[in-house]
């Protein structure tokens, strides 16, 4: 027997579904720097809150370096790749992490 499936049914199934998914990858100038490979690759907080294969952790590091306030770079340079550690295994912490990490990365995106 065929069951039917109503269209709100079948959006409240795709809704609940949902994960978090990496970005694709953008083109533009404002990544050429980033994707040349002129970051250090040391952003144990940014990349336990994104994913090692998500690519916005990069972007991070580069406003981390370029843009951040020396105190906030000396402290993740400093305590970073404890902090990192501890934040694996806590996923809601990662997400508010990831939350406001994405505001350093539009401003970085944003500015260039």
């Amino acid at each position: 027997m065929s069951q039917k499936i109503s269209a709100n049914e079948l959006r409240t199934a795709r809704k609940a579904r949902r994960v978090y998914r990496s970005p694709t990858l953008l083109k533009g100038p404002k990544l050429d720097a980033i994707a040349a490979g002129k970051v250090s690759v040391d952003c144990w907080v940014a990349r336990a809150a994104f994913g090692e294969s998500d690519f916005r952790w990069m972007i991070f590091r580069a406003w981390l370096l370029e843009d951040a306030p020396a105190s906030l770079r000396r402290s993740y340079l400093r305590h970073g790749e404890r902090v990192g550690a501890w934040l694996r295994s806590r996923h809601r912490l990662r997400g508010l992490v990831r939350s406001a990490m994405l505001v350093a990365i539009r401003r970085k995106l944003a500015r260039g």
